[in-house]
């Protein structure tokens, strides 16, 4: 009977524990509920000490400024889960600006055909670096390292450090305009997001990306295109960030290479402070979000709050460290649980 009882307790110990749907739910999105609950809080205490924080004028503000990050952040998402990284997004960015300038200005091409040279450019780059990182295995640190210094000095050599006016009301619209009050630019982001969204969860090319960041070679031996896929990803931020180009032109009025200065970094935190991880393989378009509307929040905050523009990197810095630091925490958390 004893022995009996003991098959029993053993039996009963390995009877799988009940877990409601809501906390299926809530575990596989531990990370997107920790870091919104984190961006209400800084929100609050940016409230707190600036009550301007949520008049319209300035979450339009933020809204804007987070969908200019947001654009290539989409892509560097898909660069992340690949386990790679882009580094050259943001003198991407001032070079596709400087380029549509001098097609219009020096060239003078029409501003529709030369906008779509700009895109089409732009990612045929991004694809050509993608290839050589996959073909040659050289590590994309290092590829898009020598094309954020080539995208740097060419928008100085072709700008000459001056910038390019680029005078159409028509175009000024995408980057000033709105719609309802609610501005374009942000139109544009949001579509793209549930586009990329679409391609990573649904697509055959979005599972492909996962694989290829979870284990080339296992992806490889399933009969996934490695080379493809991880020049695919880079030709996407090369177009994404042409788009953005565009898009700060069109705000602007002018074509500057001074325009998106250390987007690169903040993209790559956005990503990480969602919740992808940089050895790949794992990440979500949702998490990017938030942490896109994170850093801007903090950036936006960081202006009202007058500190000091001196300070304002060290303290933005510090926070999104933090962010990452509370993400892991959990992160390892959930999966002991």
């Amino acid at each position: 009977m004893e022995d009996q009882s003991n098959i029993m307790t053993a039996v009963e110990k390995r009877k799988p524990e009940y877990r409601s749907p809501l906390w299926g739910m809530i575990r596989g999105h531990l990370n997107e509920i920790t870091l919104l609950v984190g961006l209400l809080g800084v929100s609050a205490f940016i409230t707190i000490n600036n009550d301007v924080f949520l008049s319209s004028a300035n979450l339009i503000n933020v809204l804007r400024s987070a969908a200019f990050l947001g654009i290539v952040t989409w892509g560097m998402t898909l660069v992340i889960i690949a386990g790679e990284i882009d580094v050259s997004v943001g003198p991407a960015v001032a070079f596709a600006a400087v380029m549509l300038g001098s097609l219009v200005n020096h060239q003078g091409l029409p501003l529709e055909v030369a906008a779509v040279i700009v895109v089409i450019t732009m990612t045929i780059v991004g694809y050509i670096g993608g290839f050589i990182r996959a073909k040659f295995n050289v590590p994309s640190f290092v590829t898009t390292l020598a094309l954020w210094s080539i995208y740097d000095g060419l928008k100085q050599v072709i700008s000459n450090n001056i910038p390019i006016p680029v005078e159409s009301d028509t175009f000024q619209v995408w980057g000033r305009g709105d719609l309802l009050g609610i501005p374009y630019v942000v139109i544009i982001a949001a579509i793209l997001f549930l586009i990329f969204r679409y391609i990573s969860r649904q697509t055959v090319f979005g599972r492909a990306v996962y694989a290829v960041g979870g284990n080339a070679k296992a992806a490889y031996a399933a009969g996934i295109n490695v080379l493809r896929t991880r020049a695919m990803v880079f030709a996407i931020t090369g177009g994404l960030a042409g788009l953005t180009g565009l898009l700060h032109v069109s705000r602007l009025g002018t074509a500057t290479g001074q325009v998106a200065t250390g987007l690169e970094f903040s993209s790559i935190a956005a990503v990480v402070i969602g919740g992808s991880s940089l050895s790949g393989g794992r990440g979500s378009l949702i998490g990017s979000l938030i942490g896109v509307l994170f850093i801007s929040v903090i950036a936006n905050g960081l202006v009202l709050m007058g500190v000091n523009s001196q300070a304002q990197n060290v303290v933005r810095g510090a926070l999104i460290l933090i962010a990452v630091l509370v993400n892991v925490v959990f992160k390892q958390e959930s999966k002991d649980i």
